[in-house]
């Protein structure tokens, strides 16, 4: 999905470890994986759904 490589890994936790410090650093984490979870759940779901319709779009228009 991203080419994102271990240098530019490094770098992001860098920036974060001084403007966040480590005391927020691993809630800002947490955050923004629970963030990124609940996006790609919604979605997987909007996919899903309309993975659906267009499954019942094909069988009305064959039948």
């Amino acid at each position: 999905m991203f080419d994102i490589g271990f240098w530019e890994l490094a770098l992001v936790a860098l920036i974060g470890l001084v403007v966040l410090g480590p005391e927020r650093l691993p809630s800002a984490v947490r955050l923004v994986a629970r963030w990124l979870h609940a996006t790609r759940s919604t979605l997987n779901n909007v996919k899903l759904e309309l993975d659906r319709e267009l499954q019942i779009s094909e069988l009305t228009t064959a039948a």
